[in-house]
């Protein structure tokens, strides 16, 4: 038992330590990424930039299951022997010493936080959304009236997300405004945007912190550009874009802003509408190939770069 607990143990200190290292890696060469992604629709680069994310985790557990196996890794591992032992080993992690038994205590104790408070977070959002469902009226089988003189519109929940919207806003809409509104808020839920959300805030906790800020707004932005662009559709055309961004804008604003930022935010994403509408009609070119393949590239120079050098840190890390 003591020897499986310790052999858990110096796995997830591996892991641990392999994630921070490439999660670093990727960070710096994000701005890469986004000019692979600069042709791309909001929803190929919503995708990608999620998938870009989880790279780091991933290579993680590629590159300690490729070092389980000492035949497939050596070729990969600059040559080297412990004490008789010059053939090709699994990972050769000491828990013998004091330093290296509470390095790995640290880090389990870490990630025991870690898996803490995601679970506290899924817990609240769902409490959350259990107590807004009480405390609201049902205005259609879709969405949630809360009672509240503010005009406010949200997707809450992770896992089973709902729609709410108070009743000052439903007050002042007309139907086709709602419609609208409706549409935005109810592709978030069906897209499970706040999981994503989620997701992406735990795999990128370890980025620098001026690259975890833009990742996780572009990502925002991708998300709500999408929505933006569903909710154009469902009129068929028809209402003008600066109407549709004006709606919607209506029920996020925020008044603690200047009215020129507010005004320039509006701009900002009437432009983006409007350029996902030209991709979405063929009018534009839209690339995935660029991005698949920096990802693909990423992911393999990743996994083979933690096989090479995660070997050799993790042993000398150990002692």
């Amino acid at each position: 038992m003591t020897n499986t607990l310790t052999v858990i143990g110096n796995y997830l200190f591996g892991w641990t330590v392999i994630s921070l290292a490439v999660s670093w890696c990727l960070a710096l060469v994000y701005p890469l990424m986004l000019r692979s992604m600069a042709e791309s629709s909001a929803e190929r680069a919503s995708f990608f930039t999620l998938i870009y994310s989880l790279l780091a985790p991933l290579s993680a557990v590629f590159a300690l299951i490729i070092l389980s196996l000492p035949e497939l890794a050596f070729p990969f591992i600059s040559e080297h022997c412990h004490d008789a032992i010059c053939s090709p080993h699994t990972l050769h992690m000491t828990t013998d010493t004091v330093e290296g038994v509470l390095a790995v205590f640290v880090v389990v104790l870490m990630l025991s936080g870690f898996v803490v408070l995601m679970a506290r977070q899924l817990h609240r959002s769902r409490r959350h959304v259990k107590t807004l469902s009480s405390l609201s009226e049902a205005g259609s089988a879709s969405y949630l009236v809360v009672e509240s003189p503010h005009h406010m519109a949200w997707c809450a929940g992770f896992l089973k997300p709902q729609v709410f919207l108070s009743s000052g806003l439903v007050d002042v809409m007309d139907a086709r405004q709602l419609r609208l509104i409706l549409a935005h808020e109810q592709t978030h839920a069906f897209r499970r945007d706040n999981l994503r959300k989620w997701v992406l805030q735990w795999v990128t906790i370890a980025w620098p912190r001026g690259r975890k800020q833009r990742i996780r707004q572009n990502f925002s932005n991708y998300s709500e550009h999408i929505c933006d662009l569903v909710a154009a559709r469902c009129e068929k055309g028809v209402t003008e874009l600066a109407q549709v961004i004006e709606t919607l804008a209506t029920c996020n604003g925020d008044a603690s802003k200047p009215m020129n930022s507010l005004d320039h935010h509006r701009q900002q994403r009437i432009a983006a509408l409007q350029r996902e509408l030209h991709l979405q009609q063929g009018e534009g070119k839209q690339s995935y190939v660029k991005p698949a393949v920096f990802v693909a590239c990423s992911w393999l120079i990743a996994t083979m770069s933690a096989i090479h050098f995660g070997h050799p840190l993790l042993e000398c890390l150990s002692r």
